[in-house]
């Protein structure tokens, strides 16, 4: 037997039924709020301390691995590394996650200190800058989200990486991409490195057997694909992709609010002005406006919709790069995309960024050429992107090859919202549609986002359909009623005495008590209430945190009668002591009797238990 490879050898002995119960118990509390297919990730993330989770974008992977996370390595410090489009979405869903949990979000921040045991979310970009402070943490747990940002394992990104790993080494790991990457299998190799799988021990190796790897007299050529069959299989147990025509438990609408980090001071001046016209106006007729004039509700109304749309306007500039990003991960993903705006010209920078994969339609495409547009979206799959004037985009077209919407810019007038979302999700759409709505956060957005959230929670509770019948009444007229309710303490916005600016104290203000306006019991329903957890899923949880169960065969060796290797099962991954295995990571055994267990077949032709 060959023992260059060491395999865990001591045997295991089945959970006892208190441990099973308590595992059991445990399970369900996870699961709460949870899809049936996010318990199942979470199981197969708790199954190996590092993992690939590689759900099809709007699945939940956050989700899944903050949970699983937080079960895996209970004590933290944890740290997310991701693009800097969702740091903030990272921190906001792990306080829905945990609400007391500690969270510094690195940049603008510093890097917290040697001390710190809470989430750390630091973006790719500057993961150089603060890799020392960040190696004085004692992590516990590292996510790497979008990880194929890491598919050059040349790369200095990919080198940081492993550095990071290579300095915990009992960590967890979480590796997250919504990219098929077993379209171009040497993308997958810096993750297989970062999960510590036998896989990744040589790039020659695995590039000979899966990247179709030829020397052409220069050097080796990687980017081929070859044993893709066999690549799958032997990624079972390391990697978990589903997409969402195999998930089986989503509603057709999942709406999705995203933080989006802009400059510090966006769009405050022209937000203070409105204000200021607003609270003057609360104060009665023989206050001044904020230019001094004497009030005239007309005029002032005109006054105040300009300075409105100015604001809007300077937070939909700041925000471009951040919908680059993110559209970027959804073409990656191979998907079609919608991208709604209020503003030609940010609708113009972001088709710009896709080229020849977008199309643009504003107001000002002449209504001849509109649905030509229309057509090469839905039937070239060369066009993934098609960014339209939410007006002139928004009502009247079909556009149901998309499954994602992206609203640039949050509308006040929430019917426009429920419309545009409509053109994807419409008859002629058989699959699941994922909106997501950019939120630039310390703005004026966050109110909108808070209303818009309220008014759709309103209408779903009154009408149990959709947005399909929400009021067209716009936001502003809700601002102006919300300033009206505030306490006297905000008359003006020059108090200083909280310490706080007054701007964002008033919008702090505003979205708590456009929040408190959401009906009773109105909160959108959990998971769990929407598809019902299968118990099978709630077993299939149990069984991991009951503990590691281990199974171990023999297999006989094909080309030196008489010697045998053993193949040994740690949930769905295996280890063998062949010399395949320990050159390349996979080997025929494993490929074969993991194929077999996992289809319910009989055991391969010379594998016995043993």
């Amino acid at each position: 037997m060959n023992s260059k490879h060491p395999a865990q050898l001591s045997k295991i002995l089945p959970p006892s039924a208190e441990v099973r119960e308590e595992a059991l118990t445990r399970a369900r509390r996870i699961a709460q709020g949870l899809f049936p297919h996010q318990v199942e990730g979470v199981a197969f993330l708790l199954a190996r301390r590092k993992a690939i989770l590689a759900d099809d974008m709007g699945l939940g992977k956050t989700r899944q691995a903050i949970v699983a996370m937080a079960e895996a390595a209970p004590k933290g410090p944890w740290l997310v590394v991701c693009p800097a489009s969702v740091k903030q979405n990272w921190a906001r869903e792990i306080r829905l996650a945990h609400a007391d949990a500690e969270v510094c979000v690195v940049g603008p921040a510093s890097a917290p200190g040697a001390d710190f045991r809470g989430w750390v979310v630091v973006n790719y970009d500057i993961l150089a800058n603060v890799k020392d402070q960040l190696g004085q943490l004692p992590l516990q747990g590292l996510v790497f989200d979008e990880a194929h940002y890491l598919k050059n394992h040349t790369s200095k990104r990919s080198k940081l990486a492993r550095e990071l790993v290579a300095g915990c080494k009992d960590a967890v790991v979480h590796c997250l991409t919504g990219t098929p990457l077993t379209n171009r299998p040497r993308d997958l190799f810096p993750l297989l490195q970062l999960t510590g799988h036998p896989m990744g021990r040589s790039f020659l190796s695995f590039a000979k057997r899966y990247c179709n790897a030829s020397h052409n007299g220069f050097g080796w050529v990687t980017d081929g694909a070859s044993n893709l069959a066999d690549l799958r299989t032997d990624l079972h147990g390391v990697m978990l992709r589903r997409t969402k025509d195999e998930v089986l438990d989503l509603p057709p609408k999942l709406r999705t609010w995203l933080p989006v980090d802009v400059p510090e001071g966006t769009a405050k001046q022209q937000t203070r002005r409105v204000l200021e016209m607003l609270l003057s106006a609360r104060l009665g007729p023989a206050r001044s406006n904020a230019a001094g004039r004497p009030l005239q509700r007309g005029q002032d109304r005109l006054r105040l919709l300009a300075e409105l749309t100015k604001a809007r306007l300077a937070i939909s500039k700041a925000k471009v790069s951040g919908t680059r990003e993110f559209v970027q991960g959804v073409v990656d993903q191979g998907e079609k995309v919608l991208v709604f705006t209020s503003f030609d010209e940010p609708a113009k920078k972001i088709a710009a960024a896709f080229g020849t994969q977008a199309v643009l339609l504003t107001g000002a495409t002449p209504v001849a050429k509109r649905q030509a547009l229309v057509d090469r979206f839905q039937s070239d799959p060369s066009v993934q992107v098609f960014v339209a004037n939410l007006i002139a985009g928004g009502t009247g077209i079909n556009l149901t090859a998309a499954r994602q919407v992206v609203f640039h810019d949050l509308d006040w007038v929430p019917a426009n919202h429920w419309q545009a979302e409509d053109r994807a999700y419409r008859i002629g759409q058989t699959r699941s549609v994922s909106v997501t709505y950019l939120v630039a956060t310390r703005t004026v957005d966050e109110f909108v986002r808070t209303a818009l959230e309220t008014k759709a929670a309103l209408v779903e509770s009154v009408v149990g359909g959709g947005t399909e019948a929400a009021p067209d009444r716009d936001l502003f007229a809700q601002l102006e009623k919300l300033l009206e309710g505030l306490s006297p303490g905000i008359a003006t916005l020059g108090d200083e005495e909280s310490g706080e600016e007054p701007v964002s104290r008033i919008l702090r203000e505003l979205v708590a008590a456009a929040r408190s306006e959401a009906p009773q019991g109105s909160a959108l329903p959990s998971a769990a209430t929407l598809a019902g957890l299968p118990e099978e899923a709630i077993l299939a949880l149990a069984r991991v945190l009951s503990g590691p169960t281990a199974r171990r065969f023999k297999a006989a060796s094909s080309s030196r009668p008489g010697q045998s290797y053993l193949l040994e099962q740690s949930g769905a991954d295996f280890t063998c002591t062949c010399p395949g295995f320990e050159y390349r990571g996979a080997c025929s055994h494993a490929r074969s009797l993991k194929a077999a267990l996992a289809a319910k077949r009989e055991l391969p032709a010379g594998i016995t238990p043993e």
